[in-house]
């Protein structure tokens, strides 16, 4: 996988590839594993651009990515991912539930693709 994102977000280039997964199941499953200070120095470090990685990846087709395009997006899905943690259970799991381990994720493709270049 490659470890580049585009040249306007090389600052965050040291989260890749360790945080982009392409499945909301792998995500949850990485978030799990990782420790609040880490959760938060991410979510911090990323949330803090995300209307530019937003208003960067609205100018292409999601069908066709660069592997550089779906690396930024697949840090954007983490840090969906990552934000309950950080907004509202101040834990890496959801704390008084089932255990992760125990559900089943259904599945789904991603609903982006990236070609090779």
């Amino acid at each position: 996988m490659s470890q580049q994102l585009p040249a306007a977000f090389a600052d965050l280039a040291h989260f890749v590839p360790g945080w982009n997964y392409s499945t909301e199941q792998a995500r949850s499953a990485f978030r799990v594993q990782q420790s609040q200070p880490v959760l938060e120095d991410f979510y911090h470090t990323v949330m803090a651009r995300l209307d530019e990685i937003a208003a960067y990846l609205d100018a292409f087709a999601l069908d066709a990515l660069t592997r550089e395009q779906g690396n930024l997006l697949e840090l954007a899905l983490m840090v969906m991912e990552v934000a309950p943690a950080i907004e509202y259970y101040h834990l890496p799991d959801v704390p008084h539930a089932v255990a992760f381990e125990k559900f089943d994720v259904l599945p789904t493709p991603p609903r982006y693709r990236v070609v090779d270049q």
